[in-house]
C-alpha cells in the first residue's frame, strides 16, 4: 500500500478530491470546513482500502472515503480527512494495521 499525508491542502487539491469523492460527507465537509488541515491518501487494493478506512476512522477523529479514479467501479484511493493530529493518528494506525496483514 502507498501513503502520502499533505499538510495544509491547497484549494485546487480539495477541489480534485471533491470531484473524485462520491461520498456526500467528504464533498460537505470540503465545502462547510473553515479549513481542512490534512489529507492523508492510501492507495492499495480494495481489501486494504477497506479495511484501512475502518482502521482510520476508529483510530481518531477523522472522516475517510473513497476516491475515484477514471473508472468509477474501483476503489482507487482512501481520503483520510481532518486535523493534523488526528490525519496523523489514523496514518499511523492504518501503516501498523497493513504491515500485520
Amino acid at each position: 500500500m502507498k501513503y502520502a499525508i499533505i499538510d495544509r491542502p491547497a484549494a485546487g487539491t480539495l477541489q480534485i478530491i471533491k470531484r473524485k469523492a462520491f461520498d456526500k460527507r467528504m464533498q460537505d465537509m470540503i465545502d462547510n470546513s473553515p479549513r481542512i488541515e490534512s489529507l492523508g491518501i492510501c492507495q492499495g487494493s480494495v481489501l486494504e482500502v477497506v479495511v484501512a478506512s475502518d482502521v482510520a476512522e476508529k483510530a481518531s477523529d477523522v472522516l475517510a472515503g473513497e476516491l475515484n479514479g477514471t473508472c468509477p467501479n474501483h476503489i482507487t484511493c482512501l481520503v483520510v480527512m481532518g486535523s493534523t493530529a488526528a490525519v496523523k493518528s489514523a496514518m499511523d494506525s492504518i501503516r501498523r494495521e497493513m504491515d500485520a496483514l
